[in-house]
């Protein structure tokens, strides 16, 4: 009996566990983040059958003045096809706690951007994220993050 709970919840737990088809973070220098220079994100797409969830990752510290972060996404395909995005994501609750994952001082969150993402054809692919903040150097961001997930 004892057998065969194992391996039922062997398979429920493998099923839980998405795997990551990309996965990459870049570290902001000075933890300053320039208006101007967007973190870039190149990737390839070779199914184009595939259904996957994106999230974008923020890492920030206690210098961080905003409860929130206005975003620019934006994607494009090697043949010329360009979309774009302005999200909001909260990185403080109403009383100003940080939220996500604290480690040592950094707080790091992971937002859902978009899911049951189908791209349209395989080949190269770049996202790029860009701050819409007022601050042209946004203090207090330490990394920026962009993930594809196995639906």
């Amino acid at each position: 009996m004892f057998k065969y709970i194992s391996i039922i919840l062997v398979i429920l737990i493998s099923a839980c566990n998405r795997t990551a088809y990309f996965d990459s973070s870049l570290d902001i220098p000075n933890s300053t983040w320039d208006a101007e220079k967007a973190a870039v994100f190149d990737f390839t797409v070779k199914d184009s059958a595939r259904i996957f969830d994106l999230f974008i990752k923020i890492t920030n510290d206690n210098n961080y003045r905003y409860s929130n972060l206005w975003l620019l996404v934006k994607t494009s395909v090697k043949e010329g096809d360009i979309a774009y995005d302005t999200l909001e994501y909260f990185l403080a609750d109403e009383r100003g706690k940080w939220l996500g994952t604290k480690d040592g001082d950094e707080f790091s969150n992971e937002f859902l951007y978009k899911n049951k993402v189908r791209f349209p054809r395989k080949g190269k692919y770049s996202v790029e994220i860009i701050q819409l903040m007022r601050d042209e150097k946004l203090k207090g961001i330490d990394k920026v993050g962009f993930k594809i997930e196995d639906k």
